[in-house]
């Protein structure tokens, strides 16, 4: 037999080539090692679980998006409000203009109103004032 070189080699040789190279020897991990590895997967494990079920919930709360119509429709919608703006959007001018008679008379008969209501007001609680003076005058004449 011959080598890439063009060399002949002997048997031993040749044997010794193609013998599968000697597995180097791999540290596996102690006992205390392979409980802290499996602690790792474990709280890998409800992480991702965790992670799952917050996707789940997000995923079916979403609303789909809107098609291409629907745009379409809110695009004409927006349009629409966009021109009565410009319609009514010119603002009339403010002016201020003096009361006139009427809105003063209406006001100074509320206020007529309004004081009638207060000096009745008084009467009534003038009346429950006296009403009790007289009974407090009478508790003290029996209760000696």
């Amino acid at each position: 037999m011959s080598s890439e070189s063009g060399q002949r080699l002997s048997m031993e040789e040749l044997k010794r080539r193609n013998a599968p190279q000697s597995m180097m020897p791999q540290n596996c991990p102690s006992k205390e090692e392979w409980q802290e590895l499996f602690q790792r997967l474990d709280e890998l494990e409800r992480h991702t679980a965790a992670h799952t079920a917050l996707l789940k919930e997000v995923s079916s709360g979403r609303e789909p998006c809107p098609t291409q119509a629907q745009m379409e429709e809110l695009a004409r919608d927006m349009a629409e409000i966009q021109a009565l703006l410009r319609q009514d959007g010119k603002k009339k001018e403010f002016s201020v203009s003096p009361p006139s008679l009427r809105t003063a008379m209406s006001v100074i008969v509320w206020l007529a109103l309004i004081l009638l209501g207060t000096m009745v007001g008084m009467v009534v609680l003038q009346v429950i004032w006296s009403g009790l003076a007289a009974l407090w005058s009478v508790i003290k004449i029996l209760i000696p």
